[in-house]
Parts: structure tokens; sequence; C-alpha cells
């Protein structure tokens, strides 16, 4: 009983997050909010880094990442492209003891230091690394429906000093299904750039002509991708919530 109260009454520090999804959908962008909303400096490691051999040997380099930033708490650590480097392939191996030693580093580490990481492939990721214990929660990021479309335009053309409101933002939704939030930056973008080229003030058909020629990634790479959602509909909680009807 002593112990029980002692659990119950133990202040609750979350340990972290693991989100997954599509390229270009707002992993990275979530994560950069989770420290802005607590508050706290954010730090990143990134796997492709730690195995380009520039800070000596993988395995030396992430645990020494991992230790460093213990002494950085309280912060937000994110582990960007988790899926590259930590893994259960041939536990005798060099990944193998970096996967083994992330498990207990996560079960152990200073309370605090709360990790964000995301993944690509979250389905390329060991069903230990997954379970509940090891993060809070796991959450999926989906490609945005028309309604988060228009939202995002609108963000894109009020950062690069242009008023929505006079755009029927609407019309672009049938154009722009199944692209992430990425291509649609990138839509707006080359639509002002060939307005500004032209000197003149930015036109909604400027953004349909951009529209019409953009190939998605979720068209480029359809197969792929449908594997990912797939695999994360029963395995992920969705970040926001209409990816449960997909």
């Amino acid at each position: 009983m002593f112990l029980l109260r002692d659990i119950i009454s133990e202040e609750i520090v979350p340990k972290g997050i693991l989100m997954m999804g599509i390229p270009g959908c707002g992993k990275s962008l979530s994560v950069k909010a989770i420290a802005s909303c607590f508050g706290l400096p954010l730090y990143r490691v990134d796997m492709i880094e730690i195995f380009s051999g520039r800070h000596g040997k993988p395995e030396g380099a992430f645990v020494e990442a991992c230790r460093t930033m213990e002494d950085m708490a309280p912060a937000v650590l994110w582990f960007d492209e988790i899926e590259m480097g930590v893994t259960a392939a041939e536990s005798g191996g060099e990944q193998g003891r970096i996967f083994a030693f992330f498990l207990t580093w996560m079960q152990e580490k200073t309370r605090g230091l709360f990790v964000a990481a995301t993944a690509n492939r979250i389905d390329l990721l060991p069903a230990e690394m997954i379970r509940k214990g090891r993060f809070d929660e796991v959450f999926f990021v989906d490609l945005p429906v028309e309604k988060e479309r228009i939202e995002i335009f609108k963000i894109h053309l009020a950062r690069r000093g242009v008023d929505p409101s006079p755009f029927r933002l609407d019309q672009l939704t049938g154009f722009t299904n199944g692209w992430t939030g990425a291509e649609i930056e990138q839509c707006v973008v080359s639509a002002l750039t060939k307005a500004q080229l032209e000197d003149r003030a930015l036109a909604e058909q400027d953004l349909i002509q951009v529209a019409v020629k953009l190939v998605p990634l979720s068209r480029t790479m359809k197969e792929q991708i449908t594997h990912i959602r797939d695999w994360a509909f029963e395995r992920a909680v969705p970040a926001s919530p209409r990816a449960s009807g997909r």
C-alpha cells in the first residue's frame, strides 16, 4: 500500500512521442511547436549524420549524443528520421547495439528530457520501439484534407505578404487532393515568383496554373504511401481527428 501511494503521488513527467507520417506533412513543424509550447530549448539529432562517419563510429557518436543531452535537461530532444539508425537488425552488430542502448536509455534517461522522434517509415521500426512505455504516444501525421489544405494556403499566402481573403481557395481543393503541406507551400512560392517576374500582383489563376502541373508525392509514390497509411491506420493515433476516417 505504501508503494502504491508513492506511485500515485509521484509527479507525472512526459517521456516523449513518436511521430510517423508522409514526408512534407508537418512532423518537423510539430516538434518545433512542442518545444515552443513547453518553453524549452530544442536539440536535434540527425540519424543520417550519426551514421555518416564524420563523428567517429556511429555507436559511439550516438551514445555520446544521448549522454550529452541529459546534461542539457530540461529540453526537447528531436531524433530525426529515427528509422534510419535505430533498428533491431543483427543484435550482435553495431545497429543492434545502438538499438539495445536506446531502449535502455529511454527507460532510464534524465527526467525533464522530452524525446520527440520522427520517422517517415515507422513500419521499419521493431515492435519493442513502439510498445507502450517507451513513448507516451505514437502519432500518425496524414495527408491534409480539404479544409486543412485551404488553411495551409492561407498561412503561406499571409507569410509572404499576400492577403488570402480575395482568393477563392476552395476552387483549388479539386486540384490539390492528395497534396502535402510542403507541396502547397511550393505552389504558393512558384505562383508568386511567376507573378513577380511579370511585375504584377498574384492572381488566383497563377495558383491554379501551378496546381494543374504539379505532380504530388502521393501519386509518384502511391504504393509506398498507401502502405504507410494502411500500416498506421490500426497502430498509431491520428494526429488530427479526421485521419481516422482516412
